[in-house]
């Protein structure tokens, strides 16, 4: 054992427990922040609703028409891909690209049109043009849901980093339900204790050993694939490649994906959209969620339509068709080319992290084991640096982890404030977004700097919050959106009920940054001793 002196010995628990609290904030900052993306669909439905509400499928006929309309108005140069989804706002989007190098960039970019289509109509909302970071940033409807998803998936920093890093921080998470599962020695006694008329500090410690413990398996299913998505495409597919297809990531794809067909640039009228979308749909019993089109007008154009999961299955299948005939070629395993244990397991990951399988009802379980993760990861954080708030050393992290812990929540409600804010004064929308989530988190650390308490900055910061949601479906009808009565009317249910669960949320905030001091010093040592017992026991 290596013999350290006593200042040595707390220098470095100091820089082991700031290290542990800081890979730990990230890790809730990632969970939090996935609670709220679980909604993506529902956020881009109420921050940019359409007439009607739209279906989250691609529509059963009038495709073909609009396919042929688009595919005249652009280059031909840009037939080289096609694709036609439904996105987070409910518009379907059309993107015809090819794949191109801009100057002074190392990688390869798509470039082309890309249409908003009303799925009710099929009539062009919106057209942009040009570089595809280029039309993301000029894509309104969606700006709110995809902000969310972007700063769960790579916390808005650069590729492949973003993904570096989440992937790291669900590997924690992985670990931690693996060692959380190994540490409670009385799992099924601790699923069911709570002792509430205890002192406060000691209801907050079984209240997280409660929501630890029942969300242990959620929390590794939640880490596991989270993980896998991180690193699949950021390190995992060049790693494949260079250790089983000497660092040809292209015959590594050939392998997996499948050997491209011969092509044959003939030009060719297109086959009956429509036709092939309606046989894909019979032959799965479900809807078709995404298309894909190689090589449009040519002899050796390519569809492959990708289905939705019919009701009492995870997945959906995958069917391929010849473009300039119509007819079926095959359907193909998402991972691989024949069908595989590997590839079950494969198609598996999404649904399981993204927890959309089953529409709603899959969607608000999900929410809710998501959002236990996050308040066990807060709570584990808050009671271990509480219990060290005494000593100098440790008052920063302390602060720090108020400061993230309740800041971030802070910096997400000014997003949609400042998304509502931005039409009504002329401003950029996603500059104003940033802007309102860089604000959030300006005030958040102000609030942190000044406040040496720990509950006051609590109180603060859930008060602030709470304030600016109780105040965002107000500035949402502001902006121009329907309101109650309007949306009723046209079926948006999804918006009113969006609205009321931003207010009572907001509500919530308000209650609990009125709530009196977390624990006294005198309950503080009572629940320190508890611990230390319970771990001795």
């Amino acid at each position: 054992m290596i013999a350290l002196s006593q200042t040595r010995t707390k220098e470095l628990l100091a820089i082991h427990g700031w290290s542990a609290v800081g890979l730990g904030l990230l890790l809730y900052a990632v969970i939090l922040t996935g609670v709220v993306s679980v909604f993506a669909s529902e956020i881009g439905t109420w921050s940019a609703p359409l007439p009607a509400p739209a279906s989250a499928a691609l529509p059963e006929r009038g495709l073909d028409a609009a396919l042929k309309r688009l595919a005249a108005e652009v280059p031909a140069e840009f037939h080289e891909d096609t694709f036609f989804f439904p996105d987070t706002a409910g518009r379907i989007r059309s993107f015809f690209h090819k794949h191109d190098q801009r100057a002074g960039e190392a990688q390869p970019m798509d470039r082309g049109v890309e249409f908003d289509l009303d799925p009710a109509t099929l009539a062009v909302l919106d057209r942009r043009e040009g570089w595809s970071d280029e039309i993301r940033a000029r894509n309104l409807p969606s700006a709110l849901a995809d902000f969310f998803v972007e700063l769960h998936v790579s916390l808005h920093l650069p590729d492949p980093w973003g993904l570096l890093l989440t992937g790291v921080l669900g590997l924690a998470m992985l670990l931690a339900a693996v060692t959380g599962f190994l540490v409670h020695r009385h799992l099924i006694r601790e699923l069911f204790t709570l002792r509430r008329h205890r002192e406060p500090l000691l209801v907050q410690r079984d209240a997280h050993v409660i929501a630890g413990t029942w969300n242990l398996p959620f929390a590794f299913v939640l880490a596991f694939t989270g993980s896998f998505f991180s690193f699949a495409g950021s390190f995992g597919i060049p790693a494949i490649a260079m250790v089983a297809f000497g660092g040809d990531q292209q015959k590594m794809i050939e392998t997996v994906v499948g050997t491209p067909a011969k092509e044959d640039a003939t030009p060719a009228p297109f086959a009956d959209f429509d036709a092939m979308l309606a046989d894909a749909r019979h032959r799965a019993g479900g809807d078709a969620g995404f298309v894909s089109i190689d090589h449009y007008g040519r002899a050796d154009a390519l569809v492959t339509v990708s289905m939705f999961a019919p009701d009492g299955k995870l997945n959906g299948a995958t069917y391929t068709y010849n473009g300039a005939t119509g007819a079926f070629i095959q359907q193909k395993p998402t991972f691989g080319l024949v069908p595989s244990l590997g590839n079950d397991l494969f198609s598996l990951m999404a649904p399981l992290h993204f927890g959309n399988f089953a529409g709603l009802w899959s969607k608000a379980v999900w929410f809710a084991l998501g959002f236990a993760g996050a308040y066990v990861t807060l709570t584990g954080l808050l009671l271990w640096t509480t219990r060290r708030a005494a000593e100098p050393a440790w008052q920063p992290l302390a602060r720090a982890t108020g400061w993230v812990g309740y800041g971030l929540p802070l910096a997400l409600a000014a997003v949609p404030v400042a998304r509502f804010l931005a039409p009504p004064l002329g401003l950029d929308l996603h500059a104003a977004q940033n802007t309102g989530f860089i604000a959030g988190v300006a005030v958040a650390t102000l609030l942190a700097w000044r406040l040496r308490d720990a509950d006051r900055l609590r109180r603060s910061l859930l008060g602030i919050t709470g304030v600016l949601m109780v105040l965002t479906p107000m500035l949402r009808g502001w902006s121009g959106g329907p309101g109650w009565i309007t949306a009723a009317g046209q079926g948006l249910i999804t918006v009113i009920a969006v609205d009321i669960a931003v207010l009572l949320a907001g509500l919530l905030c308000l209650r609990s940054a009125t709530r009196p001091p977390a624990a006294t010093p005198a309950a503080e040592a009572v629940a320190t001793t508890t611990a230390e017992g319970a771990q001795t026991a």
